[in-house]
């Protein structure tokens, strides 16, 4: 693999990150307006698949992915229930208890996760756990410690953010494994998709769950208003459609590289700061004080220094 395409595909992660901030930001701004959380997760996604299907249709991709999709569907609805459905429930849920910088910041643990979880899915070179992304892992959740601690005696209880936290700490357990194990799936059967392709695929699978969601939350709320409705176009646009793509093709880029594709992971550290900037200049929130600074810093120095000889591999030469 050459060292641009590598460096390309880190680019390509970092701007993914960007647009996936808007997925914390708009969670808040829904959980203020008391919008609830079961359109959020099904609207999101359903919004995306509409974009995505338009897209592949005028590209002649449509057919082709239906194709696949129609060989093995078990797969398909399987991950595509937990991807788009199971996460996005927690994550969405989570904006019910804390601000969603914490819920950024806390989602990094994602990267980890994925190291971790190495050993059980892959059989070759990608299984190996280093020791150094354990000690790390350490020091990222005594950043989430921080940003916890930060907020005692503030708008949130000891109670919503522990809940916060715990909810989070599941998706980001549950959302590597399932990217990864998709992967895998693909690389396999040696299906020849897209990254946006992939996008759809693992959206139609989740529609099943997506529609329980709907009807749960008509049940509930009845139908929702016309800010959440916006709220969750501009999440389908940005996190659901640009950053997705933009994160799924990077991975794609480098999926048989282990440490080029922890490199490219890493990128999302980037989420917390944009998560920030974006609650405060559209939400109004204060700036995080001295510990929750502290303990974005100890998270994203973490990710950091564990992507450090991975973007060293990255970016010498190709031999």
């Amino acid at each position: 693999m050459q060292a641009n395409q590598k460096i390309k595909a880190i680019g390509i992660g970092l701007l993914a990150s960007v647009f996936f901030c808007s997925t914390y930001v708009m969670n808040s701004f829904i959980s203020a307006g008391n919008g609830h959380w079961a359109w959020t997760v099904s609207l999101r996604t359903i919004f995306m698949l509409l974009i995505l299907l338009v897209i592949l249709q005028v590209k002649q991709q449509l057919k082709p992915l239906l194709l696949i999709l129609k060989k093995q569907p078990a797969v398909w609805l399987f991950w595509g229930s937990i991807w788009f459905g199971f996460v996005y429930v927690l994550l969405t849920a989570a904006a019910e208890f804390g601000p969603g910088w914490l819920i950024a910041g806390v989602f990094q643990f994602t990267i980890v996760a994925g190291i971790l979880l190495s050993p059980f899915l892959y059989k070759d070179s990608r299984a190996k756990i280093p020791v150094r992304g354990l000690l790390l892992s350490i020091l990222i959740l005594v950043g989430i410690a921080l940003m916890q601690w930060s907020q005692r005696n503030g708008t949130y209880t000891d109670a919503q953010l522990i809940s916060c936290i715990v909810l989070v700490l599941l998706a980001a357990i549950i959302w590597p494994l399932a990217n990864r194990k998709l992967m895998l799936f693909i690389e396999d059967h040696d299906y020849q998709i897209t990254a946006m392709q992939r996008v759809a695929g693992t959206a139609i699978g989740g529609l099943p769950a997506l529609l329980l969601l709907m009807g749960y939350g008509y049940t509930e709320a009845g139908l929702p208003g016309d800010q959440q409705l916006l709220a969750i176009v501009v999440i389908a646009i940005c996190s659901g459609v640009i950053g997705c793509v933009l994160f799924f093709k990077a991975t794609d880029m480098v999926r048989s590289d282990s440490a080029a594709l922890a490199a490219v992971e890493a990128t999302q550290s980037v989420e917390i700061l944009s998560t920030v900037v974006g609650e405060v200049l559209l939400l109004g929130i204060a700036w995080p004080n001295l510990y929750g600074n502290i303990g974005m810093l100890l998270i994203m120095g973490g990710l950091i220094l564990y992507s450090v000889p991975a973007r060293r591999k990255v970016l010498s030469p190709a031999r």
